[in-house]
């Protein structure tokens, strides 16, 4: 039986702490229908103070380090709407620690945030929507109902303005945010070292942590292979054929695999976003009612794959296989500063009460934007300083089995489902 090696130590409290937060700010992002980049404001904060004091290797590594908690925790779906902010915390806190200005941390937060939304953007229209012909002609059906014409020039147009006003305005407010926080931090540390001596800090229990996956059937690696795999094919191809053979992969798979059913219901729901959203694309630009079935139904599998993967590998089975994979990537620069949080923060059990604490505070407020800035701001400080990592038991002993072999060979189903139609 196989065990990776632990980390060579936990990371230090003033880097786990704040990595700790940014999971909280950045599973509620992930979480919430509306509102993400909102909410991911507060992670940044943290991750972004890393940065600062720390610098970049340890900075970028608790920043990693989160989203995968987040991976770990609800799964890769909505990977990408805190993204932006895991991916410039760190470059702003450390420009805030060089004594750069607000103008030269905008155009480099904003220039990040143009580049992740046009990939995103790209990936909607032509692996959801059905192409930029689909995507434009959804634009001109609803244009031509106010009359206005629009065209496939025009919509790229209107899309590329949209992307830029949001990468400023975004980016904006984001920076102002994070040079406040920044510079108010030791000052709400003093304040909250001083109004709480003595208190019990989240994290120190009695008790010892114990990360060892539930049961499931299947080892967690070859899960997370078999569903890449099943993602490529979806990818490749919206056939009747291979949309039918990955459903019912998908289904045997979710049946005999002991899943967790706690992500289903988060899973269905953005499924069926998703595929609403392909659906309208891909008729209002005139692809036709059965390319436009199969593309919504393609969206809704690619989201049930993300789903089955989280609810068949389970949370300390994708933590595992993080702290795997970059054991093997650990050349990579903030790799091993990435595991090293990793194995500091690594617990959904301390979340709750962290959440809590923070709508506490937050309802505690008055509701002007100044006063609920300055309250996240203070619970950020609070929650980065108050944190304590538990030393992980033992690592997940994680073995192949037959049905480990099975489960992969199964995914290649859809290919001859093709091969024989």
């Amino acid at each position: 039986m196989a065990t990776a090696p632990p980390s060579p130590h936990l990371a230090p409290p003033e880097v786990a702490g704040p990595a700790h937060v940014g999971v909280v700010s950045f599973l509620a992002a992930r979480a919430a229908p509306t509102g993400g980049f909102w909410i991911a404001l507060a992670g940044g904060v943290a991750l972004a103070r890393v940065a600062e004091r720390r610098g970049p290797r340890l900075g970028f590594g608790a920043s990693a380090a989160s989203m995968l908690e987040t991976v770990a925790i609800i799964g890769p779906a909505r990977f990408g709407v805190p993204l932006t902010q895991a991916l410039t915390a760190p470059i702003l806190g450390r420009l805030h620690a060089r004594g750069v200005g607000f103008w030269l941390q905008l155009g480099a937060c904003a220039l990040v945030r143009l580049l992740h939304n046009a990939v995103t953007t790209a990936f909607f229209i032509w692996v959801i929507a059905g192409g930029l012909d689909a995507y434009a002609g959804t634009y001109d059906a609803i244009g031509r109902h106010v009359g206005i014409e629009v065209g496939t020039a025009d919509a790229v147009v209107l899309t590329l303005v949209s992307l830029l006003a949001w990468a400023a305005f975004a980016s904006t407010v984001q920076v102002l945010v994070y040079r406040r926080g920044l510079r108010e931090w030791e000052g709400l540390e003093r304040q909250h070292r001083g109004e709480a001596p003595g208190k019990q800090v989240v994290g120190l229990r009695s008790e010892k942590r114990n990360d060892y996956p539930p049961p499931g059937r299947f080892d967690p690696r070859w899960v997370a292979l078999s569903a890449v795999v099943a993602f490529v094919l979806l990818l490749a191809s919206t056939e009747w054929a291979l949309l039918a053979a990955v459903g019912v992969w998908l289904l045997v798979a979710w049946l005999t695999s002991k899943p967790d059913p706690d992500p289903l219901p988060a899973g269905l729901a953005f499924a069926a976003i998703l595929a609403a959203g392909a659906f309208i694309f891909a008729l209002g630009g005139g692809l036709g009612l059965d390319a436009a079935l199969r593309r919504a139904l393609r969206a809704a599998l690619l989201v049930l794959v993300a789903t089955w993967l989280r609810a068949a590998a389970r949370a300390a089975g994708l933590r595992e296989v993080s702290r795997r994979a970059l054991a093997r990537v650990r050349w990579v620069p903030s790799a091993t500063e990435a595991s090293a949080v990793l194995d500091a923060i690594a617990s959904e059990r301390r979340l709750g009460d962290t959440a809590r604490s923070l709508a506490a505070l937050v309802g505690e407020a008055p509701m002007r934007p100044r006063a609920l800035v300055d309250a996240v701001l203070a619970w950020v400080v609070r929650e980065s300083t108050s944190f304590r990592a538990i030393p992980p038991e033992r690592s997940p002993r994680l073995r192949t089995r037959a049905a480990d072999w099975a489960l992969l060979a199964s995914t290649l189903a859809p290919l001859m489902a093709i091969a024989l139609g």
